[in-house]
């Protein structure tokens, strides 16, 4: 995930519309793609993802999925991911 400040230099540059997106991307460290969608609306407008793991998206130190037994930051996304399609 992109931080915010660097969403909002994004954009700022944009609206100044003295560099291409090609040197955006190359001054904020994203890629261009990503300017190319900050700048279209298609990304980055502030509202949270539609669907997102109970517990929110892992951190914290590496333990034991109870579900898979991997090694993983909780809560684990295989499983999350695996339980949302059905399978096993």
């Amino acid at each position: 995930m992109i931080p915010p400040a660097v969403v909002a230099e994004v954009r700022r540059l944009l609206a100044e519309g003295r560099l291409s997106q090609r040197q955006i991307a190359r001054r904020t460290g994203v890629s261009r793609g990503t300017v190319g969608a900050i700048a279209s609306g298609r990304r980055h407008r502030g509202q949270p993802p539609r669907d997102t793991p109970p517990g929110g998206y892992p951190q914290g130190k590496p333990a034991r999925c109870p579900g898979c037994g991997a090694l993983v930051q909780m809560p684990c996304l295989a499983c999350w991911l695996r339980n949302r399609r059905g399978g096993k």
